[in-house]
């Protein structure tokens, strides 16, 4: 009987081994998920933050291009108007007077044919 004692005492003693090591491992896949979830957590905060930032720039980017290129739109706007009244200036005295001989003319031979 005391073999079957003994033996008896073995096998609660292994199966409490067994529940132990059990327990121990559940509690270090716990562990082990848990690490890993704040990992791919942490990671998917940092692409994301990386990607807010690209964004970012790129938007500050293209401000910039537009704001430059209205400038250069203006720019060239402002030109072509001081180009173009600077232009009227040299010739607006010619044609003006052209149709001020123009019209002298037609009223000068009007005048002489019904008199």
């Amino acid at each position: 009987m005391s073999s079957l004692q003994e033996a008896l005492a073995v096998l609660l003693g292994a199966e409490s081994e067994g529940t132990r090591e059990v327990q121990e491992a559940r509690s270090e896949a716990e562990t082990l998920v848990k690490n890993t979830q704040e990992k791919v957590t942490m990671e998917g905060e940092r692409r994301l933050e990386a990607a807010r930032e690209k964004a970012s720039t790129l938007l500050e980017n293209a401000r910039a291009t537009s704001d430059e290129e209205a400038r250069s739109i203006t720019e060239l706007g402002k030109s072509e108007r001081e180009r173009t009244e600077r232009r009227f200036r040299e010739v607006a005295g010619d044609v003006v007077g052209a149709l001020v001989q123009e019209s002298v003319e037609s009223l000068l031979g009007r005048g002489g044919r019904k008199a």
